[in-house]
């Protein structure tokens, strides 16, 4: 597959390797959308931790990330012709993560109020010296509004515009919840740092 699409990459016109792969990744959704079924692995591939990794931070619970990361590739899979080329990938694809996150979210609490589970883990919980850990169990803490942001930014790379597009938002709304998101996990993280 890599071979029919190298010289489009090659494009003097490219300004940065972000800029290269995601002219790849449309080059193999086209590829897809004219049949190209390995076209679609291979997305799948470029594009499966990621999503994962999105949901089980959104989730926090990696049973339901696994779930729902399948779910989101079945998604892209039956709208494939949803997709407006204009429009970034990754960012449709994080738009239909994004949706079914928080509609899981939403769902869990018909059962349980998170807001109410976020006080029940203790700042001084002890996490031993696993900073991914704690990172992850500060994560946690953060409302989903706000770590939704910064995870699309900080762990997916997308841009502030690719994040707007994705949770209907302005750029400076998105900048703010970052910067919230960030502030949030400093005063959270502030004991273990002292610690050291």
């Amino acid at each position: 597959m890599a071979e029919l699409l190298e010289p489009t990459l090659m494009d003097p016109n490219f300004t940065s390797d972000k800029d290269r792969e995601r002219a790849y990744e449309i080059e193999l959704f086209r590829a897809f959308m004219a049949g190209k079924r390995e076209a679609f692995t291979e997305l799948y591939l470029r594009f499966r931790q990621r999503v994962f990794s999105y949901c089980l931070r959104m989730l926090g619970n990696s049973a339901e990330a696994e779930d729902m990361y399948q779910e989101v590739f079945i998604r892209v899979y039956q709208r494939a012709h949803q997709f407006a080329e204009e429009k970034s990938l990754a960012g449709w694809i994080f738009t239909i993560a994004h949706n079914l996150c928080l509609n899981r979210i939403r769902d869990r609490r018909t059962f349980d109020n998170i807001d109410d589970l976020r006080y029940l883990a203790s700042p001084t919980q002890e996490y031993g010296d696993d900073w991914a850990v704690r990172i992850q169990a500060a994560l946690e803490q953060v409302p989903p509004e706000n770590r939704e942001p910064f995870l699309l930014f900080e762990y997916q790379g997308l841009s502030y515009i690719e994040i707007a597009d994705v949770m209907k938002l302005t750029v400076p709304a998105v900048k703010s919840r970052i910067y919230r998101s960030r502030e949030q996990l400093r005063v959270i993280l502030e004991p273990y740092y002292k610690e050291e």
